[in-house]
């Protein structure tokens, strides 16, 4: 027999913070024929997948929580990654979110069909799902990125693991481990290992930013004051009313500015960046080579920060061995580096990073196809990566992305998401409202605002792409575009997702209505036990 096809009327791709949030705000709205699909059996997106030693977040755990589930009964200043990942498990069930999940279903293409005005999503091993309107919430780091190319890496006799797939299994104690990579991951894993290791081997190509955090326990007394609704609100309210001022002074105020100034003004603010740091690395490392060793060439904000206790103190210790000779090759039984040295390992971790949404070669050709045969991976391969809002594009009717180029507003990440998700399902809902079902940006609308968002991140590209040495980041993508920031204030952003002018949208008729009987919940709960 074929496959049976599915179908709804919004399709949400990815059960992580974004995939939840989208849901939260499509039930608030009214609409519940909708499905939502990830590629694992649960919930819970990078805070599922991700559980190695030392996982914290980097974002004070007050502010790191969806804006309608706020909870001040936090263990830490800034929360383990299990207990991030139970609240969101939390927020799931009190939301009635289960039955809406199928899991185990990885979309591998979305293929508009202008006939039936629906997507079509091929689903790897499964049924095909159609649906009228379309939310990808993968989040922003997409896939592991394959490697590190390493000459012998296949040769390697031990243990290798991934930050993404720990295996809880593997005792590391008295063993040999090196970590390869020294950012967020990297930095939390080699401290945390090195308790009961014989021996951590830190291989560092490109220094980090190691910033402070004071991450405290809170106690019990401490969590009953925090979870007063009053003070959750105080405290979100005066670190957003901090981050406009700052936001607003860069993207509205010093774009004013002409950039003959600007290039000689940006370059300043990391000399007092980097005299600070020097202080902190001789206040906090002995060795005096060692301190060289861990100086950045580059700015402060032109790569992600670590933000860390206990790296640097690690290091400093001697529980953590720094090794800053390039790896030449991985042999049978450990490592060669370039000055020589061989360095016997049992446990090799590659702590080596992601795929992010800001590059291009995370959108593969053929894998989004819109109307009149647009396709998202070559249209991000030939042109400029940017979205409209941070979530659409001409060419693409009835679909938003939560993670998308220029989206990224930086406050905390529930923040952002929930404001693209609103922003979508407002859309949505007005299509309903007016029988028109087919929403898609217009092509003024999205000139109207690449130019401002060009004007107005004018300093960030400044930053990152001319007052920078020439490396990859987070921050400029393989084409040299920064495209990773957002550049609003959370104000502004939290506005747009719910003022943003409606013309801003074409709204027009289906050819053909949805061709079969909606999805029910009762099938949803069926396949996600299968």
């Amino acid at each position: 027999m074929p496959p049976t096809v599915t179908e709804c009327e919004v399709a949400v791709i990815g059960a992580g913070p974004g995939g939840i949030a989208t849901a939260h705000y499509l039930l608030e709205a009214g609409i519940d024929n909708f499905v939502i699909l990830d590629r694992a059996d649960d919930f819970g997106g990078s805070w599922r997948d991700n559980t190695y030693p030392g996982l914290e977040v980097d974002i004070p755990s007050l502010c790191y929580q969806f804006t309608f589930a706020r909870t001040g009964r936090w263990s830490r200043v800034f929360a383990e990654g299990s207990e991030i990942h139970r609240y969101n498990l939390g927020v799931v069930d009190d939301l009635g979110l289960r039955p809406y999940f199928r899991g185990n279903s990885e979309v591998v293409a979305e293929r508009w069909d202008a006939g039936r005005a629906q997507w079509e999503l091929t689903i790897a091993g499964k049924a095909p799902v159609r649906a009228r309107y379309v939310i990808s919430a993968v989040g922003g780091y997409i896939n592991p990125k394959p490697g590190p190319d390493i000459a012998g890496l296949a040769d390697f006799t031990g243990k290798v693991l991934r930050p993404n797939h720990w295996d809880h299994s593997y005792d590391y104690s008295g063993k040999r481990v090196a970590v390869i990579g020294t950012g967020s991951s990297g930095a939390q894993i080699a401290p945390a290992v090195a308790q009961s290791a014989e021996s951590v081997h830190s291989y560092q190509r490109t220094p980090s930013w190691v910033i402070p955090k004071s991450n405290r326990q809170l106690s019990a007394r401490a969590q009953r004051f925090l979870d007063n609704r009053f003070a959750l609100t105080g405290i979100n309210s005066i670190m957003a009313g901090f981050m406009n001022v700052a936001l607003f002074m860069l993207f509205h105020v010093l774009p004013l500015l002409p950039e003959s100034l600007l290039r000689r003004v940006i370059p300043k603010y990391d000399v007092l960046a980097r005299r600070w740091y020097r202080k902190l690395l001789r206040d906090t490392i002995a060795d005096e080579t060692t301190r060289e060793q861990l100086m950045p060439s580059y700015g402060v904000l032109a790569r992600r920060p670590v933000m860390s206790d206990n790296f640097l103190q690690s290091i400093d210790s001697g529980a953590v061995t720094l090794v800053t000779s390039p790896i030449t090759r991985i042999t049978e039984t450990g490592i060669q580096t370039a000055d020589g040295t061989h360095r016997e390992v049992d446990l090799l971790v590659t702590a080596t990073g992601y795929e992010l949404f800001t590059d291009p070669e995370s959108y593969r050709v053929g894998a989004v196809v819109g109307r009149d045969g647009f396709d998202l991976g070559t249209y991000y391969r030939t042109h400029e990566m940017r979205t409209y809002g941070g979530c659409a594009l001409p060419g693409l009717p009835n679909r938003w992305v939560l993670v998308g180029p220029e989206g990224n507003q930086g406050q905390s990440w529930q923040v952002y998401v929930e404001a693209v998700a609103r922003h979508a399902v407002r859309i949505i809902a007005e299509s309903r409202r007016r029988g028109y079902p087919v929403a898609e940006v217009t092509d003024a609308a999205f000139a109207g605002w690449v130019r401002r968002m060009q004007h107005q991140g004018k300093v960030v590209r400044l930053y990152a792409t001319e007052c920078q040495p020439k490396i990859r980041t987070y921050f400029v993508n393989s084409k040299g575009e920064a495209r990773y920031y957002r550049p609003q204030t959370v104000s502004q952003m939290n506005r747009f997702s719910r003022r943003s002018p409606l013309s801003d949208y074409s709204f027009t008729s289906a050819t053909r209505p949805l061709s079969s009987a909606p999805i029910r919940k009762s099938e949803l709960a069926h396949d996600h036990t299968a």
